[in-house]
Parts: structure tokens; C-alpha cells; sequence
């Protein structure tokens, strides 16, 4: 005789909330909430035609890469995702559009190699920066095979400590960790050191990026496949009760489970679980920054090159707390190739003309400080005792850069104390 499963509720339905459902769906009766009408991860995606082509763009775009995605990739492999390489070499030109620096990427067999383009082949300057990157990324290296003389150092810190190359990490290095982690320069500044130089020393540089060859579209049914998904269902609060734990969503239906996985934003989080205080004290600790995403077909974002220009375009404006990033879709993403150029730019500085804007949103992202990396250290200590019954997950609950890999790290590590069979070797977070 099969007993029932443990009934257990995952609230948000990102990539932590889809795949903590997916691992632990052989051991409990998951059902999984979402506020929207629709799966969270692939909520913003919008419908292009162009060329008689139609395609799906994901919003925000999605990249990874070998090296520190591990458990991302894993996850993608077995649930048979394919992968492609995607573009993502780099023009940067300061706030008059005029070009700083322009290279490309090429694939040898042996690795990504980067290399001059256009004009940068005879700028003085783009050599400069060439050589400074060089120096730094040697020095980054070396450091990371110490990393006790990193300990509590901020990145800034350790900048304005070791960096002899200044030019290169305003122009290029700050506005590249600025897009990457969506988040202003000092926010970048702020993250711990080695968190920061684990990420840039990982080989995403010799190794490329790539993305999903489907999108969000081709993930989100594998993740979801035999589970129990409610839609509009924004919860109001989550309690403990004699028999577990009430889930209430915002329209006054409650349910009680065994266990409930809460893998929404922290401030999201922190409003579901108030009752619980010390979690929601902690969870308060956990940073975050506001960002603007649109999509559109305004080139005239693009700075003048003399030469085919690299996918992403960096508009540096002096003063700028952030960079303004547009990429190239059509370059960048295989499955929008053929297409009329389409760009998906983060931190719009200038107007984007109104009949060539396709969606803009506002999304937020968490940020790691020394004291949120604390707070975070606690909850995850809090939710390794026995007997616990509420769990956080997300990318801001493992030590990294709050990204696609941090939030499966964290999925992996709540599925693992829940007992659950992880189907590759997890790599630890």
C-alpha cells in the first residue's frame, strides 16, 4: 500500500520556485503558486515577427556559462534542454557615441577568443585597455588562490587596493559587472570581493556565453511537467497551524501543508512570512535595486562603427550612475537570426522612439553586501535545523552573485534537506 506524499506548497515560479518543484515532486505532492496569469519565469515574454519569422523574446534575457552555471547546466541537461553559444562581444563608447573600444569574439576550437574590431586596432587607447584587462584578470587570478587576503574586503575595496589599471575598470569592468549583476556602479562596489572575483575568474571569458535554444517558452513546461500549478494566486500570508503550515493567498483561499518553499524575491518574501520575525528581520537585510528593460527597434542607441558592430553596445555618459546596454538580438540569439535587428536594452538613458518601443518593464534584482551575506548565513543556518517546516529559496540565498546559477544552488540545497535525490552530483554553492 503507497502512502500519500507530504503535501508541499512552492510560492513564485522563477527559475529557484521551478526547479525546487521539479526536484522534489518524487517525494512530496508539490503544488506551486503564482501571482500571475501565467509561470513567472516566462511571464514577460513577447511574440516578434519580422522577415516572415516568428519568434518568442524572453525578457529579461537569460545567458549563462561553463565554468560557474554547473548546476544550471545539469539542470538543463536533464530535463533536456539544448544549449547554444551565444554572441556577446562588446562595443563601448562614451556619451557623444563615439567608440572607446570594439571587439569581437571567434571560436578557434579551442575556446572563445576575443580581438580587436575596426578602429580599436589602431587606438593607442583600446590597446591600453587591452593590456590593462591583461593585468587585471592575471592579478584576479592569483588572488583567488588566496582568498583569506580577500576576507572582508568589498570589491571596491579591493580595487582601490590592488587595481592598477583604472581606466579599464571604469570604462569596461564596471559597466559589464553593472549589467550583469543590474545593478548601479556602487552596488557593484559593495559586493563582497570574492564573490565578485569567483565570478570573474570562472572562465567566462576563454569559455563564451550561451543561452537556451528554445527560451523560457521550451523550459518552463519541462520544470512544470505533473505539477499542480495555480496561477493568480498571490498569497497574503503563510502561518503555522497545529498540522503544518496555512498558505492564504490574497483572495482568502487557504490550504495547509507539510512544508512550503518560499522562493520569491526577499522583500516579497519577508511581507508572506511575517508572522515568522526573525526570518523577516533577516530577510529585510537583503538589498535590492530597481531596473528598466525594454525592447524595441530604435537603432538609433547604437553608437557609429565602422565596421560590423559587436552585439551588446555600451553608452557610457559620464556622471551615469549605471551604463545604458542594448543588445542585439538578431546577433546575439540564434533563434533570432534572419530577423530585422531587435535590441533588448537595460538602463535607458535616452528616449526610445515610441513607434519602434515593442515592451518596457521595471524588474528588480537582489544585491550581496557584507551584512545581507551575514543575514543570509543565519537564515540558511535557521532552516537546517530539525523539525523546520519553512524554507527560503532564491539566487540571494547562496553565497554568489544573485543570478540564474544562485537560484538552482539554492533549489539543490532545499531539495537536499528535504530529502530529496538530486539526479547529477550537485556542485556546492
Amino acid at each position: 500500500m503507497n502512502l500519500p506524499k507530504p503535501k508541499l506548497a512552492v510560492i513564485g515560479t522563477g527559475i529557484a520556485g521551478l526547479s525546487s518543484a521539479w526536484l522534489l515532486k518524487q517525494k512530496y505532492d508539490v503544488t506551486i503558486f503564482e501571482s500571475q496569469p501565467r509561470a513567472g519565469m516566462g511571464v514577460y515574454t513577447i511574440d516578434y515577427r519580422s522577415n516572415g519569422i516568428e519568434s518568442r523574446i524572453d525578457i529579461p534575457l537569460r545567458i549563462f556559462c561553463r565554468g560557474y552555471y554547473d548546476n544550471l547546466m545539469a539542470l538543463y541537461k536533464e530535463i533536456g534542454v539544448d544549449v547554444l553559444g551565444s554572441d556577446h562581444a562588446g562595443a563601448f563608447a562614451d556619451g557623444k557615441g563615439e567608440m572607446i573600444l570594439h571587439y569581437g569574439n571567434s571560436n578557434l576550437g579551442l575556446g572563445n577568443f576575443s580581438h580587436f574590431k575596426g578602429r580599436s586596432w589602431f587606438s593607442p587607447r583600446a590597446w591600453s585597455l587591452g593590456l590593462e584587462s591583461r593585468r587585471f584578470f592575471a592579478r584576479a587570478k592569483r588572488d583567488m588562490q588566496d582568498t583569506a587576503k580577500l576576507a572582508d574586503l568589498s570589491f571596491g575595496e579591493y580595487l582601490d587596493q590592488a587595481s592598477g589599471e583604472p581606466e579599464f575598470v571604469d570604462i569596461v569592468l564596471m559597466p559589464m559587472m553593472s549589467v550583469t549583476c543590474t545593478c548601479d556602479y556602487q552596488a557593484v562596489r559593495d559586493y563582497p570581493a570574492d564573490i565578485m572575483l569567483e565570478y570573474l575568474t570562472c572562465g567566462v571569458h576563454e569559455l563564451g556565453i550561451m543561452s537556451a535554444a528554445g527560451g523560457v517558452d521550451d523550459i518552463v513546461p519541462r520544470l512544470l511537467k505533473n505539477i499542480d500549478l495555480r496561477t493568480n494566486s498571490a498569497i497574503a500570508n503563510i502561518a503555522e497551524c497545529e498540522s503544518g503550515l496555512s498558505v492564504t493567498t490574497v483572495d482568502g483561499e487557504s490550504d495547509i501543508f507539510d512544508h512550503v518553499v518560499v522562493a520569491a524575491q526577499a522583500q516579497q518574501a519577508a511581507k508572506m512570512i511575517a508572522k515568522f520575525d526573525q526570518q523577516k528581520a533577516l530577510l529585510e537585510r537583503i538589498p535590492f535595486q530597481k531596473s528598466v528593460m525594454s525592447v524595441h527597434t530604435d537603432t538609433d542607441l547604437l553608437p557609429a562603427s565602422d565596421t560590423d558592430l559587436s552585439p551588446v553596445s555600451y553608452h557610457l555618459p559620464q556622471g551615469e550612475a549605471r551604463a545604458e546596454v542594448s543588445v542585439d538580438l538578431s546577433k546575439a540569439i540564434a533563434r533570432l537570426s534572419g530577423q530585422e535587428s531587435v535590441f533588448q536594452t537595460w538602463n535607458p538613458l535616452r528616449p526610445i522612439a515610441a513607434n519602434k518601443l515593442l515592451a518596457s518593464l521595471e524588474f528588480t534584482r537582489p544585491t550581496v553586501t557584507r551584512d545581507s551575506r551575514r543575514a543570509v548565513a543565519q537564515l540558511r543556518d535557521q532552516q537546517s535545523h530539525a523539525g523546520n517546516r519553512l524554507w527560503l529559496c532564491g539566487s540571494y540565498m547562496a553565497d554568489k552573485i544573485p543570478l540564474l546559477e544562485a537560484a538552482v544552488d539554492s533549489a539543490v540545497s532545499v531539495a537536499e534537506q528535504l530529502g530529496a535525490d538530486i539526479p547529477w552530483k550537485p556542485v556546492p554553492a
